[in-house]
């Protein structure tokens, strides 16, 4: 017996897409805004049944004759998307699955076979660049748009939360990228992160380079953020990535430099919010041991950069802030404050 096979829709239709997948499987059945998987398996009349989601395509070798044994059709048969199994499912009427499996696409009584299935189609998520008064903001923001015309801008809004909440905002995708105004974007990064069915709930960060002691990791890196959870995130924190979601995703590749050294004042800024952040531990998830090295570089290496002494400083001065107002929220959110920054800063000189 031949096995239902379901191409699900799950919002505004690509008629194109669906009449390219039709024209090779006739057989094939539609449903669109498809509630839930109990909704699915009523719909099929065969004991297992494929389903093949809108936002993949199907390989061309892919051979839909596969049969589950005796033995294994209880399970769920998960094919790969490309490297990672999130695609083509094979569903059994055995087995109930819960809407949270299905939502992910992460199922706990499955198969994982070892056949790529299906390619994830390249979902263009929205670039949203974020500027406030970063000296070099409007040149980056033109080598960007060089290169992905599809970004937008937020500038001028006061305080890291509100920021984002207004990129959230513009943006019109599930999930989008944030660039900061002082980010200069490395050649080889492309915007084109394939995001796993069970990760639309997770903030992803990306490495930056300090261009003043060469460290990288996600100070200043370009984040993907999910847009519902970015507009409804908390505002009373110090830290904003980590007000969004509880699920976190650090991506181990540079996407960009961060060129915050663009004069004294922003060298130092950005230098003492991101070591009042290490050394109060206010960044969930930290690993003390790899916390005191990047707290040690930042103090003490790059003198000779431009603007390199301010970033020391600005290191040294957040470090010792955020050690002895770890305990204290409300100091610690006034990072948040550019006016209250520059009076540290002044006093700091």
């Amino acid at each position: 017996m031949i096995y239902d096979l379901f191409y699900i829709s799950r919002g505004e239709i690509d008629n194109e897409r669906w009449q390219t997948f039709k024209s090779r499987f006739p057989t094939a059945q539609r449903i669109d805004n498809l509630k839930g998987y109990s909704d699915l398996k009523k719909e099929s009349f065969t004991k297992m049944f494929w389903a093949v989601w809108d936002d993949v395509i199907v390989a061309d070798d892919f051979d839909f004759s596969y049969r589950a044994t005796q033995w294994d059709d209880h399970y769920v048969h998960v094919f790969k998307n490309g490297e990672h199994y999130d695609g083509l499912c094979l569903f059994s009427k055995k087995t109930d699955i819960t809407e949270r499996e299905f939502k992910n696409r992460f199922y706990v009584n499955k198969k994982e076979v070892d056949i790529v299935a299906t390619i994830p189609v390249g979902v263009e998520y929205d670039i949203v660049f974020i500027s406030y008064e970063e000296p070099n903001a409007q040149k980056n923001y033109d080598d960007l748009l060089t290169r992905f015309p599809r970004a937008k801008r937020v500038h001028g809004v006061k305080g890291i939360h509100q920021a984002h909440i207004a990129a959230a905002t513009i943006a019109e995708t599930d999930m989008f990228y944030v660039v900061d105004g002082d980010a200069q974007i490395v050649d080889d990064f492309n915007f084109d992160y394939h995001v796993l069915a069970w990760d639309y709930d997770t903030v992803h960060v990306w490495r930056s380079r300090n261009p003043i002691n060469d460290l990288e990791y996600g100070y200043g890196g370009v984040k993907l953020l999910p847009r519902i959870s970015t507009l409804n995130m908390r505002t009373d924190t110090a830290d904003m990535t980590t007000s969004i979601s509880n699920r976190f995703k650090a991506v181990e590749e540079v996407a960009n430099v961060t060129m915050f050294n663009t004069d004294s004042f922003n060298t130092w800024k950005s230098a003492f919010r991101e070591c009042v952040k290490l050394s109060s531990k206010t960044i969930r998830g930290q690993v003390d041991e790899e916390t005191e090295r990047r707290l040690d570089i930042w103090t003490s290496v790059g003198h000779e950069q431009e603007y390199g002494t301010d970033a020391i400083r600005g290191a040294i001065a957040g470090r010792d802030f955020g050690i002895s107002n770890c305990d204290n929220i409300d100091n610690l959110r006034k990072i948040n404050d550019f006016d209250w920054l520059k009076e540290v800063f002044q006093r700091d000189e």
